[in-house]
């Protein structure tokens, strides 16, 4: 469930968030001067979310699509470049007659052009080219949510290739890994399973002959396929478990048969990370290698993939099913250089010589330069090491990495262009459509003057801040400014009226949300589910995007909160009497958080949302009808039916229509 989005370049792209490794966090929330606490899984909880229109994830080289480039630090003995342009994360390289094929992590770009396991091709295994439009895995198996394909992982098995690779399990929504076959190493590799081939979640417990599962770690990821000097074949992977706070994770291996199926056994642990070292509980993305001496190295990543502490480390096994010893329990083996930070997903292989023989290689993704998450315009190509094994007396034989292609200089850091954005401010709306500018919002518009089937319900900004939408209760849509018209149902029988509109992450898309739970999907938006059929004792009132546009909460008059996609449930209150009935939401900028407001004015945070304050307890002309948050959620507004602005945080008043005649009372606010 990859979210779309604009960039500053002004392409349609796309970013799938379970590209962030979660981990668990608490929070709490108090309403009426009670609290509830509760466990949520943050998507990404290290990001700080930029003004909207800067959001961009790259998809081709820096320089091809005019990024801008920061200058890069002084040449150096250990200077780093990629070897292949573009994102290219979770490389698997696959050495057939002659030729080299690169197997890597999902592109991002629009839904429609996504490419589940991009591909390259090289015929020195150094230099590369993509396949740009070739699909390895067009569509992912029967049990997979399509746009979030991770890792892959290719061997021939004699007859036909097969891969491995990760995906979302559609009635879990943990991650898993799955089996496709192809008669040609460039695809298209078919997944004909109903069930994943590994999943550790408990679900499959029992279950042996169709998914290795031995119990809920959260389920499975990055698989390598490895075969030893005598023909046999291992499966190996790591279980998910920072996914559901249950850390430190672990890596794993099972038996495979000649075909390259698992052996459907009870899979051993081969290493568990250490929470105390630079590991930070997460070792993922394992690669194994058989020395010509007969011993065995596991490779793999370690800490946070959105972090420069991401590096690579090694253990010395016994042999495919461990057991395993840590070789990096002080330091890792590669880490953050000069032109790479944060090096993860090991892929070792082999490239010819000059002069004869061969040359020992890993492959491994970073973040180019020293510009680190997709959100700060960063991308993770792949470089390339050669690996060579020191001698040692006293314990295995010790890898040593050094750039294969040593670089004059570092690789550039990718910056984000400058949008445009406008000055803080908001609009005021009435039922009757007319808008009201305060501060840096611009009037684009509005139904002030037009005669409406049904009032306007609410109203909702651009991601630029450049525009907006009113939504009316039949659902009818009007879009002013940058915002765009996606469809309505103001032409549609509806069984409860619309009370809200949600926009998408990039604005390419909107929710349109009914008293009864019901949610309308237009643009790109993603229909995640809904309560149109439940039968709720109490109208939805309100609703919000997750952080990332992944999912989105929906909270009835009684406070209590239903959520759908990536949007956890952070807590409610255990009901809103009276005065306390919900009449507005508000989300914090990292899915971890909102905010609940009553018409009485007071505003209950749940989840890390921060509390600012409220206007419970003060008299009120006319009952809160909404709120608002600011560009940061460091604070936001009250919305009076009267026209009154309350203001908290960092929020700040630019204006209000309180006190003024109003020819319909207030209904909305939206923040620039």
């Amino acid at each position: 469930m990859g979210n779309a989005f604009t960039d500053p370049t002004g392409r349609t792209v796309t970013f799938s968030p379970l590209h962030t490794r979660r981990r668990a966090r608490d929070g709490t929330g108090t309403f009426g001067g009670a609290q509830a606490r509760i466990t949520a899984r943050p998507l990404a909880p290290s990001l700080v979310r930029p003004l909207l229109a800067a959001l961009i994830v790259l998809s081709g080289a820096v320089a091809s699509i005019g990024i801008a480039a920061v200058a890069a630090p002084a040449a150096g003995a250990a200077n780093w470049a990629p070897v292949h342009a573009g994102d290219f994360p979770d490389p698997s390289i696959l050495q057939w007659d002659g030729s080299y094929y690169g197997f890597a992590t999902q592109n991002f770009a629009a839904p429609s052009q996504t490419i589940n396991v991009q591909v390259s091709t090289s015929s020195d295994g150094v230099h590369w080219t993509q396949l740009n439009g070739v699909d390895a895995l067009p569509t992912v198996g029967s049990w997979a949510e399509p746009g979030e394909t991770w890792a892959p992982s290719v061997e021939y098995n004699g007859s036909k290739f097969v891969m491995y690779y990760t995906a979302t399990e559609v009635w879990s929504g943990d991650q898993c890994i799955g089996i496709a076959t192809s008669s040609d190493p460039l695809g298209p590799y078919t997944d004909n399973s109903d069930s994943p081939a590994v999943c550790q979640n408990g679900v499959d417990v029992g279950n042996p002959v169709q998914t290795v599962d031995n119990g809920n770690y959260g389920g499975s990821i990055d698989p390598d396929i490895f075969t030893n000097s005598s023909g046999n074949s291992w499966l190996i992977w790591k279980s998910d478990g920072n996914h559901i706070g249950q850390e430190p994770t672990s890596i794993w291996s099972v038996p495979l048969t000649t075909a390259l199926t698992p052996v459907f056994t009870t899979p051993t642990s081969l290493l568990t990370a250490n929470t105390q070292n630079w590991q930070s509980g997460i070792v993922e993305g394992p690669d194994m290698y058989e020395t010509t001496t007969g011993t065995y190295t596991l490779f793999y990543a370690g800490s946070d993939e959105g972090a420069s502490t991401y590096a690579i480390g090694w253990a010395s096994c016994a042999g495919p099913s461990g057991p395993c010893t840590d070789e990096s329990r002080t330091a890792p083996l590669l880490t953050t250089s000069p032109g790479m930070s944060g090096p993860g997903g090991p892929d070792v292989y082999s490239v010819p010589q000059p002069g004869g023989g061969t040359q020992l290689v890993m492959a491994f993704a970073a973040w180019q330069g020293s510009t680190i998450g997709y959100l700060s315009c960063g991308i993770r190509p792949m470089y390339l090491a050669d690996l060579s094994f020191q001698p040692n007396s006293g314990g295995p034989d010790t890898p040593a990495l050094a750039p294969a292609v040593p670089a004059a200089a570092p690789a550039a850091s990718p910056a984000c262009p400058n949008p445009h954005t406008p000055d803080p401010g908001y609009w005021q709306v009435g039922s009757d459509g007319g808008i009201f500018s305060f501060g840096g919002a611009q009037f684009y518009g509005s139904t002030g003057s037009m005669h409406l089937n049904e009032p306007v319900v609410g109203m909702a900004a651009s991601p630029s801040g450049n525009g907006y939408w009113l939504v009316a209760s039949d659902g009818g849509v009007f879009a002013y400014g940058d915002a765009q018209f996606y469809g309505s149902t103001g032409s549609i029988t509806l069984n409860k009226p619309i009370i809200a509109l949600i926009p998408t992450l990039n604005g390419g898309g909107y929710w349109l949300i009914a008293s009864d739970g019901g949610v309308f999907a237009y643009g790109n938006a993603k229909f995640y589910g809904s309560t149109g059929g439940d039968n709720l004792a109490y109208p939805v009132t309100a609703a919000a995007a997750s952080f990332l546009g992944g999912g989105y909460w929906i909270v009835d008059a009684n406070g209590q909160v239903f959520n759908f996609g990536d949007a956890q449930n952070e807590g409610q209150p255990a009901f809103a009497p009276g005065g306390y009935r919900i009449t507005g939401m508000a989300a914090t900028q990292n899915s971890n958080g909102y905010w609940l407001a009553s018409a009485n004015g007071n505003v209950a945070p749940f989840g890390n949302a921060a509390p600012y304050g409220s206007m419970v307890g003060t008299a009120l002309n006319a009952p809160v009808v909404g709120m608002a948050s600011n560009s940061n959620a460091s604070g936001y507004w009250l919305q009076g039916q009267d026209g009154g602005i309350f203001t908290f945080g960092n929020a700040e008043f630019y204006g209000s229509m309180g006190g003024r005649h109003l020819n319909a009372p207030m209904v909305g606010i939206a923040a620039t």
